[in-house]
């Protein structure tokens, strides 16, 4: 609590050390943890209110126990919450390592790097999603001075203006939760932290402790916005073998707005007044996510869900074990196709090369010129042939126009043998329709 200068810079690094080695993980763990796209979404917003309530309960309850005890007692309370943290953090299971070669040291540190480089529409993404943490760098710094020769409050009011953001973005994360849903949101995006702007700006025209809470509640509501629905996207469109970097990538671009801001704000605080610092600081930050707008839109178009194929492609047993986002990158390679009746779809005895899921229709299965049950809507055949390297086991014909799902095999087989679960499951299914069969 009386440490030498030096001493709090070297713990704080530590500590922001630690926190930029965790939170990439968490965000790319997410996908694996979640049931399908819409789970992914409310996750990243509980993430982001949780994130929001300690942004606004840490700097409220640090400045109280800072008025009323001293500082040692707001540090010991970090501590033994961080400690909570790490035992809540040690059961936590996502799923199976990858089988596939990995880069490792530097190499697997700047993948994030290469895979963005080149990249306009993620950098812009990753420089929008810096917004929120370039105004919280700033706001820790006018906020302070702010509260104290503006408003007129002490230790505890300057902890209630910096925590004001938090409020907001409670709201914000779960307002997004919902909004994030959609199958495009590089608008929920911009449209976030350009409210933040605005209202970062409007509180130098305030002057009461309440309006300024309110305007920085928008704040942190608009950034909020913009974090649930940009990680959202992010984990969209990156590849789940480099997620992890990449996150990890735009976690260092969030600590280093957060310097930045605050940087910045010495150095507004030097030309104007403490309230005519939140001007350029808001206004900037709309004019940057404006400005990036055209470019994020186009990671949308890589994004496009596809809720009926992967709930279609989750009905098979041996990929309802999937992450979800395999199922998605299935989904997304397969295509549909328009079988009329009487179309014989495999024969018996041909070389296989994709597999089948049944969306609509009805087709007659044959064994050596035996009938075998009928296929309907959500049954999938053609998986031995792949499984196995045989040839087709079955004829498959349609007894009336049918619509079927089609995956080729290489997709099929680089999804379901990615999982241990699911290509463990794969055989034994494969097995038991080739003793079906048999018998």
């Amino acid at each position: 609590a009386h440490a030498e200068v030096w001493v709090v810079l070297l713990a704080g690094s530590v500590f922001m050390l630690t926190v930029s080695g965790v939170r990439p993980v968490h965000f790319s763990v997410l996908p694996n943890l979640s049931g399908g796209p819409e789970e992914l979404v409310s996750a990243n917003a509980m993430s982001a209110a949780s994130d929001e309530f300690a942004e606004f309960l840490g700097p409220v309850l640090a400045g109280l126990l800072f008025a009323l005890v001293g500082a040692w007692l707001v540090l010991a309370v970090g501590a033994a919450l961080a400690l909570v943290a790490v035992v809540l953090g040690l059961r936590i299971e996502a799923g199976s390592p990858s089988t596939e070669e990995e880069p490792e040291g530097w190499r697997a540190a700047l993948e994030g790097l290469a895979a963005l480089r080149g990249d306009g529409p993620a950098l812009a993404l990753l420089i929008v999603l810096t917004i929120d943490f370039i105004l919280a760098g700033a706001l820790g710094v006018i906020g302070i001075s702010f509260a104290e020769d503006v408003l007129g409050q002490g230790e505890f009011g300057a902890g209630l203006v910096v925590g004001a953001m938090g409020i907001g973005g409670v709201v914000g994360a779960v307002f997004a939760g919902g909004l994030s849903r959609r199958p495009r949101v590089a608008a929920l995006v911009v449209g976030g932290a350009v409210m933040s702007g605005v209202a970062y700006a409007v509180i130098a025209g305030l002057a009461a402790l309440l309006p300024v809470m309110v305007a920085l509640a928008f704040v942190g509501a608009g950034g909020a916005i913009t974090l649930v629905s940009g990680r959202t996207l992010l984990q969209r469109t990156t590849d789940d073998r480099i997620l992890t970097r990449v996150f990890a990538v735009q976690e260092s671009t969030a600590f280093l707005a957060t310097a930045f801001g605050a940087a910045l704000a010495l150095l507004l605080l030097r030309r104007f007044d403490v309230a005519e610092a939140f001007i350029p600081v808001g206004i900037g930050a709309a004019v940057l996510a404006l400005a990036a707008l055209l470019l994020i839109r186009h990671l949308d178009d890589n994004a496009v869900l596809h809720p009926a194929e992967v709930a279609l492609l989750r009905r098979v047993s041996f990929l309802g074990v999937l992450p979800p986002y395999e199922l998605e990158r299935l989904a997304a390679r397969a295509s549909w196709r328009e079988v009329p009746a009487g179309t014989v779809v495999v024969r018996q005895g041909d070389p296989g090369y994709e597999f089948f899921m049944v969306g609509e229709g009805l087709l007659g299965v044959t064994i050596d010129g035996v009938e075998r049950p009928q296929l309907g809507a959500g049954a999938g055949f053609g998986e031995i042939a792949l499984l196995r390297s045989v040839a087709r086991t079955a004829t498959v014909t349609a007894l009336e126009d049918s619509t079927l799902l089609v995956v080729r095999s290489e997709d099929f087989l680089a999804a379901v043998t990615g999982s241990e679960d699911g290509q463990a499951l794969a055989r034994d299914v494969a097995a038991a329709q080739l003793d079906r069969d048999r018998s």
